[in-house]
């Protein structure tokens, strides 16, 4: 073959091609007949549940589970080799999966397209933004950020790596809520006056041990805790109620009442983060390991509307297994209008007429089946945009979360009746109290005291948190040594 000079426009060319395969940092560009290869990060109650979804999307792959607990991991892959009916559904096919401890070889493989985190809430971050640096797509677990500091990391790391990342937050894919958010969002019901985000849940006291918790022989337990800190662990069991502690966890405000919280920034069209949250509550009749609240109430306002945030998980009575409603609403929003009522979350929405029971409109739901398959379709057709959940509004949900909980942890004890007093302005916080003051009755608690926490100031544009008494232990960065998450921005 002759030798002939290379003309400048086709090395200009080849050389942006040279830089854009850099970037992929090994990862090759998924056809349109190819599968996205997944591993697992996280085979806990999320992430087994997780792996049952994407094993049914078309076009995805599951190759590989990864925990620091083996037990808990290789549970779970004899379940995907192993499969049984569930719910009434036929079982699926068979799916064999590869098993790796630590976390870090997954991100090493050039043939992992895309990972799931469903690990632990103080992992979030660190793992996605690792997994992104790796060149891997992310689909990573509400609330996605620990701290509002992260908040920012995360979005920084998407802007410079350049993946799609998904938030777990299914309520967006869901069609009730789609239909129902719409109505309202079209004026169907007039104007917006105020907002109610419930998280009404039936749960029971996780225990209290008498001497600090071993962590099971088949767990590498300084991989589990990881940025974490290295404190006691006074509870029972290990696994799912590190939720219920605040060194690994956020409680439910920020494990199922942020999906809610996300619910509300989507109805208002995404706006800016408020000037102000405060919260209050408390954890009530469980002498337990857990320093999280059962109790909690946090509000704001916004563009004019009054936001109350309310997660109860303390059921009505010791000997009742019941949870609260407003409105037969236990899980969800009910937003109040001019001229009426919607209500409800995932699994469908209503509209009503002011008395919140005259049904106007019906809008059914699915629980957000398709929000799995949106992940992948966003990686096929490599643009973010579609994504249902993208982490510039993510973030923003996870940041009232952590506020609310930062609210909280910086307040002091006072009585019930001081606090009546405090909000006595406030009509649906009065309310709250009173409910609350009857159900603690029925728990043997006459005189409840609440933590009533600190008005936390947010600067809307850089949303941060502007309180010169709030560290960075709860607002972050705060890592274990090791484990650091290093500043993007």
């Amino acid at each position: 073959m002759k030798n002939t000079p290379t003309s400048r426009r086709t090395f200009i060319k080849y050389a942006g091609l040279a830089v854009v395969a850099s970037s992929l940092k090994g990862q090759s560009i998924i056809g349109a007949n190819e599968r996205v290869r997944i591993a697992l990060i996280g085979c806990g109650r999320q992430g087994s549940d997780l792996s049952r979804y994407f094993t049914q999307v078309p076009g995805a792959q599951l190759v590989a589970i990864c925990d620091p607990d083996t037990a808990q991991m290789d549970t779970l892959a004899d379940k995907l080799a192993n499969p049984k009916a569930y719910n009434g559904q036929p079982a699926r096919e068979k799916v064999v999966v590869e098993t790796i401890q630590d976390y870090r070889k997954v991100l090493e493989r050039s043939d992992i397209d895309a990972v799931i985190i469903a690990s632990p809430t103080y992992w979030h971050t660190l793992q996605a933004i690792q997994a992104m640096e790796a060149g891997k797509h992310v689909y990573v677990e509400k609330p996605v950020c620990f701290t509002p500091w992260e908040a920012h990391q995360l979005e920084a790391a998407e802007r410079k790596y350049g993946k799609i990342i998904a938030a777990g937050y299914q309520n967006r894919s869901d069609p009730g809520p789609q239909v129902g958010i719409r109505y309202v969002q079209d004026g169907k019901l007039g104007k917006i006056k105020n907002i109610r985000s419930l998280c009404f849940r039936n749960r029971a006291s996780i225990g209290r041990r008498e001497s600090p918790l071993k962590p099971p022989a088949t767990m590498d337990y300084d991989l589990w805790l990881g940025p974490a800190q290295d404190m006691p662990i006074m509870r029972p069991e290990l696994h799912y109620d590190w939720h219920w502690d605040y060194n690994t966890g956020q409680g439910d405000i920020g494990n199922q009442g942020v999906h809610e919280i996300d619910l509300v920034c989507w109805l208002l069209g995404e706006p800016a983060l408020p000037k102000q949250i405060q919260s209050f509550g408390n954890r009530f009749a469980w002498n337990d390991g857990g320093d999280t609240p059962n109790l909690q109430s946090s509000w704001y306002q916004v563009d004019g509307v009054d936001v109350i945030i309310e997660a109860n998980d303390l059921t009505l009575a010791p000997d009742r297994n019941v949870a609260k409603n407003r409105f037969g609403t236990r899980t969800g929003l009910i937003v109040e209008c001019e001229n009426g009522i919607l209500k409800g979350g995932r699994y469908g929405m209503m509209a009503t007429e002011l008395d919140g029971k005259t049904v106007i409109e019906r809008f059914k739901g699915n629980g957000g089946k398709g929000h799995q398959q949106n992940f992948i379709d966003a990686i096929r057709a490599n643009d973010a945009s579609i994504l249902r959940a993208r982490i510039g509004t993510s973030t923003n949900s996870a940041i009232l979360a952590s506020a609310s909980n930062i609210s909280y942890r910086s307040g002091e004890l006072v009585s019930n009746q001081e606090l009546l007093k405090i909000v006595g302005g406030r009509q649906e916080l009065t309310e709250i109290l009173n409910e609350e003051q009857a159900q603690l009755e029925t728990w043997g608690i006459k005189d409840p005291s609440y933590n009533l926490g600190k008005v936390i100031e947010i600067d809307p544009a850089s949303r941060t948190i502007s309180n010169p008494s709030i560290g960075p232990e709860l607002k972050g960065p705060h890592y274990r040594k090791g484990y650091e998450l290093k500043a993007l921005v």
